[in-house]
């Protein structure tokens, strides 16, 4: 079954299975100590991080994926997400994409991304900050060229266009507390197909423009319905992990 694990070659199937990789993480990483733990990023090769975490007394508490790319978003940071079921080390953010110069909460649209590593070193509540967004596919449709996908179902939506519907419920509710959920469209600038260097299996890459920047969306190959193609346009739904460039980024 698709995971965001597996949108980047790991298998995950079980809980035996995450708390193994998430031990071998924390053990091959580099470490970035904290007030509140320690995180410990693995970065085996092709773009993949996973973000382990350790607590205060160095107990294995958690495990993030992320995939560093070329995509990019100008976002204001309006709120800090906290969640019931989180670590102290997990964190996620509410914000405005490419804000107002003259608005606190302006701009293209708002949304909720999460970020793996936000105590390393987090940037103020108010402030305009480049993330670099990797989306994680739960659903995925490709199109040949934008011209397929406006003769297709999907083009009721603009083949560049963003919906935060981590924000809502189906019902149009507000959802408390907001998730790092998006259903976006968009240009495929390139793509490729990658290969996980510890597990030898593939997953999709490609890097998109959509309505207010550019994204990396990986995707476990069992949900491609069609070769993904450059010119091409994809859309589905998808989790989003972002991080903070202008922080203090050892890979920015």
């Amino acid at each position: 079954m698709p995971s965001h694990f597996s949108d980047i070659g790991f298998p995950v199937q079980s809980r035996d299975d995450f708390h193994a990789l998430a031990i071998r993480a924390s053990e091959e990483g580099q470490a970035f100590r904290t007030s509140d733990g320690t995180y410990v990023k693995w970065s085996p090769g092709a773009g993949i991080e996973l973000w382990a975490q350790l607590g205060r007394n160095d107990e294995l508490i958690g495990l993030n994926p992320h995939f560093r790319g070329k995509g990019r978003m100008r976002v204001r940071l309006v709120e800090k997400i906290s969640r019931p079921d989180g670590t102290v080390l997990d964190a996620a953010f509410y914000g405005w994409v490419n804000p107002s110069d003259n608005a606190a909460e302006d701009g293209d649209f708002p949304f909720v991304f999460d970020v793996p590593n936000s105590k390393i070193s987090e940037p103020r509540l108010g402030s305009v900050v480049q993330v670099q967004l990797a989306a994680f596919a739960h659903e995925l449709r490709s199109y040949e060229s934008v011209e397929a996908f406006d003769k297709s179902s999907e083009s009721k939506f603009a083949s560049k266009s963003f919906i935060p519907s981590g924000l809502f419920s189906p019902e149009g509710e507000a959802t408390v507390p907001p998730e790092a959920h998006a259903i976006f469209t968009g240009h495929v600038l390139e793509t490729s197909l990658l290969t996980n260097p510890v597990t030898g299996n593939t997953f999709c890459w490609a890097h998109v423009s959509t309505l207010g920047g550019e994204i990396d969306v990986v995707a476990d190959p069992v949900l491609l319905n069609d070769v993904v193609t450059t010119g091409g346009v994809l859309t589905g739904s998808f989790w989003l992990s972002g991080v903070f460039l202008d922080a203090a980024d050892p890979d920015r």
